[in-house]
């Protein structure tokens, strides 16, 4: 089958998951175009040699939290831009391939294809955890009033698609009327991850989605019994007593991850299942208005596999890093993805 693959261009786990998936199908025997916006267009094109740049948006932050002005405003300028681009690309660059199904990870772009051109559509994405699931009592609790505004609008991103695969370290119930188009599954991780071998050092791993702050360095440095190493967008090689701040590297970090003590994040999906998976505990201080990372954050905490702060606390962080590291290893959802997809594909024929 000819598999349209769009990946959306918001941070690099959409695109280190779809990497995996569209290997997987390329090994099947399936001829896939992948289709990428973003930072995912970079990261995708070291694998792939004929990967196609679409338009997307992105969220704007400030101080540490999503700012949603600045991201409306910049929707605003980008819209009809996008719009053009988009229609050019669906005459020429995609028409040409004839998709005969279409999979997302979380990317308009592929789905509004689909639905233009009769070509039934998979999601395959974390985000629709969020909507198409039941959350507990306890989690609710935990989670901010404006939870119910990113509900409604992953709920309106991707509508009516053929079946909805979602990856995630936890597993809430389908909702009732959702069960039949929704499958489960585990944390679809990249193999340079698998291949790692966990170690417990000395250093507690520290990833910031954007800046490191000055009260995040403070915060670190007033416990100087312990040694973090911090990757952030303008890390540059600081070493600021028991705090070294590096640009980000994957190879590097890799080595960090597998031998850290334990991870500091905000509430980033993939590297919270790639610490679990490597039997890390977790810290999470999800980013303010990013509901997707807020109940990552609330299941983290109710399953008993890290701590959740809404922000920086000195007294917290010192009590995580010297807590005894007892956390069991999350199991990879990588075989079950694949043998999902393989399904639905011979069932969209």
């Amino acid at each position: 089958m000819r598999v349209l693959y769009g990946v959306t261009g918001e941070g690099l786990g959409h695109a280190m998951r779809s990497r995996v998936m569209a290997d997987h199908l390329r090994d099947s025997g399936h001829e896939v175009k992948l289709v990428a916006s973003g930072r995912a267009h970079g990261y995708l094109s070291r694998y792939a040699d004929d990967v196609q740049l679409i338009p997307g948006f992105a969220m704007a932050y400030r101080d540490g939290e999503v700012s949603r002005s600045r991201t409306v405003s910049a929707l605003r300028r980008s819209v009809r831009p996008a719009i053009r681009q988009t229609i050019e690309l669906y005459r020429r660059a995609i028409s040409g391939f004839q998709p005969d199904v279409c999979i997302s990870d979380f990317d308009s772009f592929s789905h509004v294809f689909g639905k233009l051109f009769g070509r039934p559509v998979i999601s395959l994405d974390h985000q629709h955890v969020i909507d198409r699931c039941e959350h507990g009592e306890r989690v609710k609790q935990r989670l901010p009033r404006d939870f119910r505004l990113t509900k409604a609008i992953v709920r309106a991103k991707l509508p009516g698609c053929a079946h909805y695969v979602v990856t995630s370290f936890y597993f809430p119930q389908p909702k009732l009327r959702c069960r039949s188009r929704t499958t489960l599954v585990g944390p679809i991780l990249r193999p340079e991850v698998m291949s790692l071998a966990p170690e417990l050092g000395d250093h507690v791993l520290v990833y910031q989605t954007a800046h490191a702050t000055a009260a995040l360095v403070a915060a670190l440095r007033a416990i100087p019994e312990r040694r973090f190493v911090v990757y952030a967008r303008d890390g540059g090689g600081e070493i600021l007593g028991n705090v070294s701040i590096r640009a980000f590297d994957e190879r590097r970090f890799l080595e960090d991850l597998a031998t850290a003590r334990g991870v500091i994040c905000n509430g980033g999906y993939t590297l919270m299942s790639e610490a679990l998976h490597l039997g890390k505990p977790v810290l999470s201080t999800p980013l303010r208005h990013q509901g997707e990372q807020e109940l990552n954050a609330a299941y983290l905490a109710e399953l008993g596999l890290g701590v959740a702060l809404p922000r920086i606390d000195v007294d917290a962080i010192r009590r995580f890093v010297h807590a005894p590291v007892t956390v069991a290893r999350v199991a990879a959802g990588n075989a079950q993805a694949c043998s999902t997809i393989d399904r639905l594909l011979k069932e969209v024929r």
